[in-house]
């Protein structure tokens, strides 16, 4: 083994063992277990505060937007583009708060590397795997996310194409793998076919609705269950856990459906402990936040006397189906700096002749 291929083995059993220590195993379902670890990674590396824009601008900033792909870039390519995410993240964040830029390029590099590199192609990655793992694990909306993956899976015409779709579920489906769930989430080739099944076109709006229908495609329940996660982490339920008697508990809240006004916090719920007659067999309800009981019986009271209207079930929003064209900005911001003359730019001189010209 290679010190190269050595130091990045050892940054990803670093970070595995770290992920294991806080006992996501226990954790009875594996789209829940697939997701606690999933985002422990994207905390451990800062990926959760850097959005899906700021991953797409890093893109066109290092050129991947005009590379196909099946591309393989170098690693030094690769690092160059993290480095970037993490030094734009520093200038937007107060100097207190910056990270460690160093590190956490080295640690998420070496990771994605020894994710996606194969042995046969040591040093490079396809442009495809690096799209895929930094968009997926990046903070921002799921709508968002999909919509950029429908763009580099779909043609000209804007009709998804097929075995680009199946590329991407075998990108994607490297996530779980590189946490050790894929058994639970593997690839297969009749996995794209139950999602889209027949042979018609498949356009943005189709795409967004299957991929984010509920229940959405099985092999990817885990992906808008990271999403959720993150929206919740803050949340705080001021009542107590019937199974462990925490109080002021945050995250999931889980109510039984059987057993009368008994709520269990997400830890108990997912690694199956109960109390008094309540049991795992029981059917329970996921809740995002809390609403005190007088709240919930003035909401009844006034929807009984319709004076609040039935919520209708969230719609996803209409796209066009005719693919974007691409704005060319490279009259506006250059792609590499403009050399100078005499201690002036290119761009400086022809500005002055524009502003006496006009």
């Amino acid at each position: 083994m290679t010190a190269d291929r050595r130091t990045t083995t050892d940054y990803r059993l670093q970070l595995l063992q770290e992920m294991r220590c806080q006992n996501y195993d226990m954790i009875r379902f594996a789209s829940y277990r697939t997701a606690c670890k999933l985002r422990y990674v994207q905390k451990k590396v800062y990926l959760h505060m850097i959005d899906i824009w700021n991953v797409i601008e890093a893109f066109r900033e290092n050129g991947l937007n005009t590379l196909e792909s099946h591309v393989e870039v170098n690693v030094s390519k690769f690092e160059t583009l993290i480095t970037s995410l993490y030094l734009n993240l520093n200038k937007r964040l107060p100097t207190q708060q910056h990270v460690h830029d160093d590190l956490l390029t080295t640690i998420l590099l070496n990771w994605i590397m020894s994710v996606y590199s194969a042995n046969d192609t040591m040093g490079r990655i396809r442009v495809l795997s690096i799209k895929v793992a930094l968009v997926t694990m990046c903070s921002g909306k799921l709508m968002d996310k999909l919509r950029y993956i429908f763009s580099q899976i779909c043609d000209q015409n804007g009709h998804m194409v097929a075995w680009k779709f199946r590329e991407y579920l075998q990108e994607v489906l490297v996530l779980p793998s590189a946490v050790y769930e894929s058994p639970s989430f593997h690839y297969s080739d009749q996995i794209s076919a139950e999602i889209f099944s027949g042979n018609g076109k498949v356009t943005v709006n189709d795409f967004m609705d299957s991929m984010m229908s509920d229940p959405g495609p099985a092999c990817l329940v885990w992906l808008p269950l990271l999403h959720r996660l993150a929206n919740v982490e803050n949340v705080t339920h001021p009542i107590s856990c019937d199974a462990c008697r925490r109080d002021n508990f945050t995250g999931f809240r889980y109510r039984c459906q059987k057993c009368h006004n008994f709520q269990m916090c997400q830890e108990c719920f997912w690694r199956g402990r109960v109390a008094s007659s309540h049991t795992i067999e029981h059917d329970v309800k996921e809740y995002t936040s809390y609403k005190s009981p007088s709240k919930q019986i003035g909401h009844s009271l006034r929807k009984s006397f319709r004076c609040v209207p039935e919520k209708e079930k969230a719609n996803i929003p209409r796209f066009p189906e005719e693919p974007e064209k691409t704005i060319n900005l490279s009259h506006i911001i250059p792609p590499s700096p403009l050399p100078c003359h005499n201690g002036f730019s290119d761009l400086s001189i022809s500005s002055q002749f524009n502003t006496l010209d006009s």
